[in-house]
C-alpha cells in the first residue's frame, strides 16, 4: 500500500565510505601528493616558528640565545631536540600514509634512511599518483580543496623566494672567494 505520509526508508549510517577527509595529526589512512607536501612543510614551519619565538623572547629578555652555557641556549637546544624528534616522527607517519596511498607497504619508508635511495623515494612520493578508489589500506582521501591548493601555491612561492635569497647572497660570496683564491695564487 502506498502511504504518502510514511517516512522514506533509508539505511541510516551507511553513507558513502569510499572517501575520507585526512587530518594533519592523523596516524592512519592514505595521504595524497598535495597533502603530503603541505602537511610535511606545515609541521616543519610549526617547529621553526616555536624556535624563532624562543629566540625572539631571548633577544627581548636581553639574554644571548647562542651563548653556550646560558639558560636560553639550553632551552633552545632542548626545544630543537624535541622539535627535531617530533618532525622526524611526523615525517615517517606522513611517508607511510603516502606509500599506503600508492598501495604499497609503509615499510618502504625505511628506504628514506638509505643514501641515494632516499632521493629516489622522495621523488616517488612527490610525483607518483596514488591508487584510484579504495585500496587495501583504506578509502581514497577526499579531493583537494581550494585552501589546500592555496597553501601549496604559497609554500612553493616561499620556497622559490628562499632559493632566490640564498642565491643572491651565495653567488657574490662565492665570486669573492674565487677572486681571493686567484689573488693568493698570483702572490705565490
Amino acid at each position: 500500500m502506498n502511504q504518502p505520509y510514511t517516512a522514506p526508508s533509508a539505511a541510516l549510517g551507511q553513507g558513502d565510505h569510499s572517501r575520507y577527509q585526512p587530518r594533519l595529526f592523523q596516524m592512519k589512512g592514505r595521504l595524497g601528493r598535495v597533502r603530503y607536501f603541505v602537511y610535511a612543510l606545515t609541521i616543519s614551519l610549526m617547529v621553526y616558528a616555536v624556535f624563532a619565538a624562543v629566540t625572539a623572547f631571548a633577544a627581548i629578555a636581553g639574554q644571548p640565545a647562542t651563548e653556550p652555557g646560558g639558560v636560553m641556549f639550553s632551552v633552545l637546544m632542548v626545544l630543537l631536540a624535541v622539535g627535531g624528534v617530533f618532525t622526524a616522527v611526523m615525517s615517517v607517519i606522513y611517508g607511510v600514509r603516502r606509500l599506503n596511498d600508492m598501495n604499497v607497504s609503509g615499510w618502504l619508508i625505511l628506504l628514506m634512511f638509505v643514501p641515494l635511495a632516499n632521493f629516489v623515494m622522495a621523488l616517488v612520493m612527490l610525483f607518483v599518483p596514488g591508487s584510484k578508489g579504495e585500496n587495501k589500506y583504506g578509502a581514497a582521501p577526499a579531493p583537494n580543496g581550494g585552501g589546500l591548493i592555496a597553501a601549496l601555491v604559497i609554500m612553493l612561492l616561499v620556497m622559490v623566494g628562499w632559493i632566490g635569497i640564498i642565491s643572491a647572497v651565495a653567488l657574490p660570496a662565492y665570486q669573492d672567494y674565487v677572486e681571493r683564491a686567484q689573488m693568493h695564487q698570483m702572490q705565490r
